[in-house]
């Protein structure tokens, strides 16, 4: 497939529109003509001008002072590189809505790499009207041309016909009597090749390049041959392209959340398809709306497991769909899958007792859980939907760590033992028994205690359970000594679990500590 990139120069920004907001019209007479400034030594420089100031014959690089003396009224802002540079990284944004192959060029330009894409959009010739239109809608001054070659396309952009469209393997014909700053050269160069009577694009490329290279350095061979397509030139896109993409044009721009809907459930069948195809499924998908007035929402989404589902994924969007504010109306959508893996094997036998075969139940219950887990990470993150895994301690505080919810390696089953609390303090919290110290001498828990500044009557207790760390951890601080930990309940029927540390036949005062609550 014959490589095609478009070149876009925008010869201004719309300052009328950055200045006054999006909704204002730009043929607005009630505003004075407007540019944006920068001091250059004693002098302020125009570095843009507005519709309004353009049609009054103010141009870049006039003085401010002389652009007065033209238009009287003419206002100025300070020019601001930053939000130039923003509003570049947005328009390369905005152009993902044609092709995932987009970047900007220097401080004024981008490439578009359509190859592959311009029959979904009617052809090249609609393609490049289309992106021309819109663009200037929203204000920007413009020149286009589109050719097999970055380098060719921005030559055409700059010092060609505007809209220039050259056919493939038509490039040479088309570059030759464009003059040799076409190729990017700095102004040094141009000025040395017009010294020796080179000034066309054409009389530089039937020369030998050895010679040239010798006299004029190796930039002039390696612009030639990129213009050309001897050299490829790749083009770096703002994020990676997702190898999973689906776009629709919208007919009309829409508003409502039920045409968005309608809409999100094309996409999602159509990249479903592509993804059952290739046997994948999507663990993170992307939806990006393209408004009316140049702005971009995007909605992201994941899924704890490959999925590829359309129900289940639209789900997923379900909730999301409703915060967004569609301004003018939706006039293009698109869904891509950054993040897809291979579908785990479907396995629809019924669940299994987690005693008969525990790696197979483990598989079964992650794919029960699977949706579940979906819905709640992308509420509160995935990172936060997590399960205990058991571990090997005798502590009840190291005996658990939390683990992804649905990680290959986690064990569902817990192991047997005795009855533990569902709530664990963050860390044992000292209580005081009363009377104290309590009677020594037998393995009883005492009448009551006080935790919090409560008082809790002690009704019947069971215990004790008698615990002690392993003995590479005892000398860690905080797991030295042995634990007796009873199971309490109080009058009002509330369950607590308490222990001692220490052991009575010590010779120090024992500390009683609260360490969870059953339910």
């Amino acid at each position: 497939m014959e490589r095609r990139v478009i070149s876009l120069w925008l010869t201004h920004l719309p300052i009328d529109r950055l200045t006054r907001g999006w909704d204002k019209p730009l043929q607005d007479s009630r505003h004075s003509p407007l540019v944006a400034t920068a001091d250059s030594r004693d002098r302020q420089i125009i570095m843009a001008t507005g519709r309004e100031a353009e049609r009054a014959g103010i141009s870049a690089g006039m003085t401010l002072a002389n652009a007065r003396a033209i238009q009287p009224a003419l206002r100025a802002v300070t020019a601001d590189p930053v939000a130039d540079r923003l509003q570049l990284d947005r328009l390369v944004a905005w152009s993902g809505r044609y092709t995932p192959w987009a970047a900007s060029e220097g401080a004024d330009g981008l490439f578009l790499d359509i190859t592959g894409c311009a029959h979904l959009f009617g052809g090249e010739k609609a393609l490049c009207s289309s992106i021309a239109g819109r663009l200037r809608n929203l204000g920007f001054a413009l020149r286009i041309a589109l050719a097999d070659t970055p380098g060719a396309a921005w030559a055409l952009s700059h010092y060609g016909r505007n809209g220039s469209i050259v056919p493939p393997a038509k490039t040479v014909e088309a570059l030759v009597s464009l003059p040799v700053a076409a190729l990017r050269l700095d102004n040094t160069t141009v000025s040395a090749l017009a010294r020796v009577g080179i000034r066309r694009i054409g009389e530089l490329h039937v020369m030998a390049r050895a010679p040239l290279s010798a006299r004029f350095g190796p930039e002039v061979g390696k612009r030639l041959d990129q213009a050309f397509g001897a050299l490829r030139e790749p083009i770096s896109p703002r994020m990676p392209s997702a190898p999973f993409r689906s776009h629709i044009e919208c007919p009309e721009p829409i508003a409502l959340r039920e045409d968005v809907g309608r809409g999100l459930d094309r996409l999602l069948d159509d990249l479903c398809k592509r993804l059952d195809s290739a046997g994948r499924g999507a663990r993170r998908l992307c939806l990006s709306l393209y408004r009316v007035d140049g702005e971009i929402i995007e909605i992201a989404v994941g899924a704890a497991r490959p999925v590829c589902d359309p129900i289940r994924l639209a789900r997923l969007f379900g909730e999301r769909l409703g915060g967004f504010d569609p301004g003018f109306g939706i006039e293009a959508m698109t869904l891509t899958a950054p993040v897809s893996q291979p579908l785990p094997t479907a396995d629809t036998k019924p669940l299994l007792a987690p005693t008969e075969e525990p790696e197979k139940h483990n598989r079964l219950l992650a794919q029960e859980l699977a949706p579940l887990v979906d819905r709640l990470g992308n509420r509160v993150g995935f990172d936060r939907v997590v399960r205990l895994s058991a571990v090997a301690s005798h502590l009840p505080e190291r005996a658990a760590r939390p683990r992804p919810a649905l990680a290959s390696s986690l064990r569902f089953a817990w192991p047997c033992g005795p009855a533990r609390p569902l709530r664990l303090l963050d860390r044992p919290e000292r209580i005081e028994p009363i009377p104290s110290p309590p009677p020594e001498g037998g393995d009883i828990p005492p009448e009551r205690f006080r935790w919090r500044r409560v008082d809790h009557y002690i009704l019947t207790a069971e215990g004790p359970e008698r615990i002690a760390p392993e003995w590479w951890a005892a000398g860690l601080p905080g797991l030295r000594g042995t634990r007796d930990y009873w199971r309490v309940e109080d009058g009002e029927g509330r369950h607590f679990w308490i222990f001692r540390h220490g052991l009575p036949r010590e010779n120090r005062t024992l500390e009683w500590f609260l360490h969870g609550l059953f339910a």
